[in-house]
């Protein structure tokens, strides 16, 4: 016998696009397809102690802010999620929850939250898609994006908060591929090339870079990519990184050139930059501007000495020479200290230093030129935020200024709590550079205590 659907108020959003409501028990629910201020149906599809996950099955309130989806595949794919909800509103959700985030796990003034700059246009926004490879139930060759909560790939021939040059190839590769007869790597039974296809685009020079993740090389990947830049003539060119790892990271060591270009160029407040297919960047054009902005902003008075760890393809490290004496860079991946230390001869700056590394271990091992106190450093880690001995380097050598670029207000709330014991948190600038989607970016300024 079926479930008897469940009324529920929801009073809030959650994460991932749920809204929450609260059972008769007491208990969380995070209702999936639900908006804040709706009445709703709801069938529970994972029970928990303390909490449900549920479906909302229909809605007899609706909220005057519920939108319809723009994608045919929103409900099932994983990519966005808040496709259904007035672009206001999500601007005034993510603002909160950096506030939220902010006061409760870092004891964080969320007064400090300065209002969020929201984009001119919320979807074909996207210069970078990431898109795996999968099966059908035919078995036939599948690419597009993960279902939510798994790794079943649903097909997308257009991703609406892709760009129109990510969008060229993603609608012609699967049938390209499948013509030559590649298959896609099976995770359960370890066989198969395909893994992921990355699509990377300039807004500078309208054109994109293919890399095709593979488990192994094949003959055939030439000739696909020979097709592909016949069909798609804004693809500059194609590279393949090989990953036969058997876990379920997307990418390998080695990245291989097929053909054409392995590089493109962007320009932001500015400055030229050369990007590889897979070195970090930022991926929403529009909204780099704002976020850099700000982040330049806290290197008033023309500092001595930067750091800029975590620093990609040197796009903060090269902006901030611009005004200071002197900038050390670190970054992990080889292939973006080459396009950094090409990026600062781009443009002319010969007061940018590049170690390649791991933040921990270049900090640890560098000679004088890293020992030197910084006047300001700039970071921006990954989602999972600064590791404890980054943050005690930084408490023990106390620069002036601390610029945090974050793209998860848990973490930034976190470190900032641990920072807080030497530094005031000045102001945080939300800015959304992945509008429809439940990511928030954030630039905090954190200034040395008297």
């Amino acid at each position: 016998m079926a479930a008897v659907p469940i009324p529920l108020r929801v009073v809030r959003m959650g994460q991932a696009g749920d809204g929450v409501g609260y059972l008769a028990d007491g208990r969380v629910a995070f209702v999936e397809g639900a908006l804040p201020g709706e009445l709703v149906r709801a069938e529970i599809t994972e029970e928990h102690q303390h909490f449900v996950r549920a479906q909302a099955v229909a809605i007899d309130l609706s909220s005057a802010e519920r939108l319809s989806p723009v994608c045919p595949v929103y409900v099932r794919c994983g990519g966005c999620n808040f496709q259904h909800w007035a672009y206001p509103a999500e601007l005034r959700h993510k603002e909160q929850r950096v506030r939220d985030a902010l006061a409760r796990i870092g004891g964080l003034d969320p007064a400090t939250v300065r209002p969020i700059i929201g984009a001119a246009d919320p979807y074909g926004y996207r210069n970078k898609g990431q898109f795996p490879w999968g099966r059908d139930g035919q078995g036939r060759l599948t690419l597009g994006l993960y279902a939510r909560r798994s790794h079943q790939v649903v097909p997308v021939d257009v991703c609406a908060i892709q760009d129109a040059t990510v969008n060229a190839v993603l609608s012609v590769a699967c049938r390209l591929a499948e013509a030559l007869g590649l298959s896609a790597y099976d995770e359960e039974e370890r066989r198969g090339i395909l893994r992921h296809l990355l699509v990377r685009s300039s807004r500078l020079e309208r054109r994109a870079l293919v890399a095709i993740v593979v488990a192994e090389m094949d003959v055939r990947l030439a000739e696909f990519a020979r097709r592909l830049m016949a069909e798609v003539p804004t693809v500059a060119g194609v590279v393949a990184n090989l990953n036969p790892d058997h876990g379920n990271r997307v990418l390998g060591p080695t990245t291989h050139l097929l053909t054409g270009n392995a590089y493109l160029y962007e320009q932001i407040l500015g400055l030229t930059f050369r990007l590889s297919a897979l070195a970090f960047f930022q991926v929403n054009p529009q909204q780099v501007d704002p976020l850099y902005q700000a982040a330049m902003a806290t290197l008033f008075g023309h500092p001595a000495r930067v750091w800029d760890l975590y620093a990609g393809v040197g796009t903060m490290a090269c902006l901030a020479a611009r005004g200071a004496g002197n900038v050390t860079a670190v970054e992990v991946h080889p292939e973006a200290v080459e396009d950094g230390r090409v990026n600062a001869a781009l443009n002319h700056l010969s007061n940018v230093t590049f170690y390649r590394g791991a933040v921990e271990t270049v900090l640890g091992r560098a000679g004088s030129a890293m020992k030197e106190r910084p006047d300001v450093v700039l970071v921006d880690p990954p989602r999972s935020g600064l590791s404890a001995d980054v943050l005690n380097l930084l408490t023990r050598l106390k620069p002036s200024r601390i610029t945090y670029v974050s793209c998860n207000a848990a973490t930034l709330a976190r470190d900032g709590a641990v920072l807080q014991e030497a530094y005031r948190l000045a102001w945080v600038q939300p800015v959304d550079m992945f509008p429809r989607t439940d990511h928030v970016e954030s630039c905090a300024a954190f200034e040395l205590s008297d």
